[in-house]
C-alpha cells in the first residue's frame, strides 16, 4: 500500500485502496455477526484476557499507522491541524484564534495538539512531510484506540466478556471506525471517543464524569454540540428526581450519597467542573475575547449551529440527495429559526422516548440517534461527520442488544466508507503527494463521484428512517430482536436476517 500511495494519484492505486477498504468493511461486519451469534449465551470467561486485548490494540494501532502514514487524507481538514502546529512553532499561543470556530481546532483538541504539536516542533518532526503527518495522525489514532476501549468497557459491563472483546476487536479493525483518523483526518474522532466514555458513565449513573465527557465532546468539534440535548435531559431529570426524593425522605449525612439522592449534588458539580474546565483549557486560544466567558461559550457552541458555509460538503446528508453538495445557503435562509426549531424537535424526541421507559440504555441509543439525525438533516455536514454517530450506534448495541441496530450500522457504515474513499479518490487524495501537487480545486466532488455521494446519502437516509422505527419500538414499547446462538457462517447470517423476536 505504501508503494501505491507514493506512486501518485493514479486510477489504479486509488481503486485498489478503495476496494480493499470496502472489502475489509464487509468482511469484518460478517465476522462480527458470526462471533456475536457464537458467543450469544457464553458464560463470558476468557483466558489470557490481557494478552488478547493487548494484541487487538497493537493490531488496531498498526492498521491505523499503516493507512495514516501512506494516506495524508482530505487536504482541507488536514491543513487545519498543520496550520495549528505551524502557528505554534512561529507564534506560540498567540495569533491562532480569531474569534470564529470555523477553520481552527476546538479547545479540547487544541490542548491535545499543544502537547503533540509542541513535541513535533521541538524534535523537528514538523519540518518534513511524513514527520508532520505522524504528528497529526498519532493523537487521532490514540483517540480511536481509546474509543475501542470505551466500547469494551460498555460491553463488558452489560454483555459478557467474550462479546466485549469481539466488539472491541471490531472497532479496532473495521474501516468504519478508523476512516476518520487514518484516512480522512477529522476532529470528529475526539468527539466520538469522549462521547463513548460519556455514555459509559451515563449507563453507570456517574453524573459528574458523564457531564464532563459530554462537555469534552461538545468542545472537541462542531458535531459534539449535537449530544447536549441528551446530556441535559439526563442531568435535569435525575437532578429533579433527586430533589423530590430528598424532600420526601429528608435524608441526613451519608444518606445524601445514596443512589436516589446523589444526583442533587453530583449534577451541579458536574456542570460546574465541565464548563469551567473546558473554559480554562479554552483560555489557551481565546486571547481575543479577553477571557470573555459568554463570548467563548457562544463561539464554540451556539455560533457553529447558525454560521455554516455550505449545506453539506461531500457528506452523507439529505442535502446531497437534492443537489446541494458544496452549495452555500442564500442570504435569506433563516438559520437561527431553523436551528431553534431543529433543536426543539431533537429535545422533544429524546424526552418522549426516554421518559416512556426511563432506561439509560435507551438514552445511549438516543445519543446515537441525535448525532445521526443532525448529520442527515442539519446543514453543514461533511464527509467524516458520520463516524461519531456510527461509533455511538455500536455502543448503543452493547447496551440495548437489538440486532436491528446492527442493520443500521452496517448499511450506514458501508455507505460512509464508500462515500469517503470515493471522495478522496475523486480529488486524488489517497496518497502522500505534497500539497503543492494540488491547486485550488472546488471543495465539492462532481460527476461520477457526486453520484456516489448521492446514492450513499440515500442509503444513509433509509437507514435513519429505519433507525427511527427502532428507537420508537425499543424506547417506548421495550420490544427487542436479539441475536440468538448460532454456529457457522450460514446459520449466523440466517439468524441475523431473521425477523422473529429474540
Amino acid at each position: 500500500m505504501e508503494f501505491l500511495a507514493q506512486s501518485g494519484a493514479s486510477v489504479v492505486s486509488d481503486a485498489i485502496i478503495s476496494v480493499f477498504t470496502v472489502l475489509l468493511t464487509v468482511f469484518t461486519a460478517v465476522l462480527l455477526v458470526v462471533l456475536l451469534c457464537r458467543f450469544a449465551e457464553d458464560d463470558g470467561h476468557v483466558k489470557h484476557k490481557a494478552l488478547i486485548l493487548s494484541a487487538l490494540f497493537v493490531a488496531g494501532a498498526a492498521l491505523r499507522l499503516g493507512f495514516g502514514l501512506c494516506i495524508r487524507g482530505y487536504r482541507d481538514d488536514y491543513a487545519v491541524f498543520t496550520r495549528m502546529i505551524e502557528n505554534l512553532g512561529k507564534n506560540g499561543l498567540s495569533e491562532y484564534y480569531g474569534g470564529e470556530a470555523d477553520g481552527v481546532l476546538y479547545p479540547i483538541v487544541y490542548f491535545v495538539y499543544l502537547i503533540f504539536g509542541g513535541l513535533a516542533n521541538v524534535t523537528g518532526l514538523s519540518s518534513y512531510g511524513l514527520g508532520m503527518q505522524f504528528a497529526v495522525k498519532l493523537p487521532l489514532i490514540v483517540a480511536d484506540l481509546l474509543a475501542a476501549f470505551a466500547v469494551y468497557l460498555l460491553a463488558g459491563r452489560y454483555f459478557n466478556k467474550r462479546i466485549a472483546i469481539v466488539l472491541c476487536a471490531f472497532v479496532n479493525v473495521c474501516p468504519i471506525f478508523f476512516i476518520g483518523s487514518s484516512v480522512w483526518c477529522a476532529p470528529i474522532v475526539f468527539t466520538a471517543m469522549f462521547a463513548c466514555f460519556a455514555c459509559y458513565f451515563l449507563a453507570r449513573k456517574n453524573h459528574i464524569c458523564a457531564l464532563v465527557f459530554f462537555t469534552a465532546a461538545a468542545f472537541s468539534s462542531r458535531e459534539g454540540i449535537y449530544l447536549m440535548p441528551v446530556a441535559l435531559v439526563f442531568a435535569i431529570y435525575h437532578f429533579v428526581r433527586a430533589l423530590i426524593n430528598i424532600k420526601r425522605a429528608a435524608p441526613k449525612g451519608k444518606e445524601l450519597l445514596a443512589d436516589g439522592h446523589v444526583a442533587a449534588i453530583a449534577v451541579p458539580i458536574g456542570l460546574v467542573v465541565s464548563v469551567v474546565g473546558a473554559y480554562l483549557i479554552g483560555l489557551f486560544m481565546t486571547a481575543s475575547h479577553d477571557a470573555s466567558f459568554f463570548g467563548y461559550i457562544y463561539d464554540f457552541s451556539i455560533a457553529p449551529l447558525v454560521e455554516w458555509n455550505y449545506f453539506t460538503v461531500n457528506g452523507l446528508s439529505v442535502y446531497s440527495i437534492f443537489g446541494q453538495n458544496g452549495i452555500a445557503p442564500g442570504a435569506r435562509f433563516p438559520s437561527w429559526v431553523f436551528a431553534c426549531v431543529f433543536m426543539a424537535i431533537i429535545v422533544a424526541v429524546v424526552c418522549v422516548v426516554y421518559f416512556s421507559k426511563r432506561n439509560r440504555a435507551t438514552l445511549v441509543m438516543l445519543a446515537a440517534y441525535s448525532m445521526f439525525t443532525m448529520q442527515m438533516y442539519y446543514p453543514g455536514s461533511d464527509g467524516a461527520g458520520m463516524q461519531g454517530a456510527l461509533l455511538l450506534l455500536l455502543a448503543a448495541y452493547a447496551l440495548v442488544r437489538d440486532k436491528r441496530l446492527l442493520h443500521v450500522l452496517f448499511v450506514a457504515g458501508l455507505a460512509y466508507v464508500v462515500n469517503v474513499v470515493s471522495t478522496l479518490s475523486a480529488f486524488g487524495y489517497l496518497n502522500n503527494l505534497a500539497d503543492f501537487n494540488f491547486g485550488d480545486e472546488s471543495i465539492a466532488v462532481t460527476g461520477a463521484a457526486n453520484a456516489v455521494t448521492i446514492v450513499c446519502s440515500a442509503l444513509a437516509l433509509l437507514s435513519h428512517l429505519y433507525f427511527t422505527v427502532i428507537a420508537v419500538s425499543v424506547g417506548m414499547t421495550g420490544q427487542k430482536k436479539c441475536l440468538m446462538p448460532a454456529q457457522g457462517l450460514g446459520n449466523s447470517l440466517k439468524e441475523y436476517f431473521s425477523v422473529k423476536k429474540g
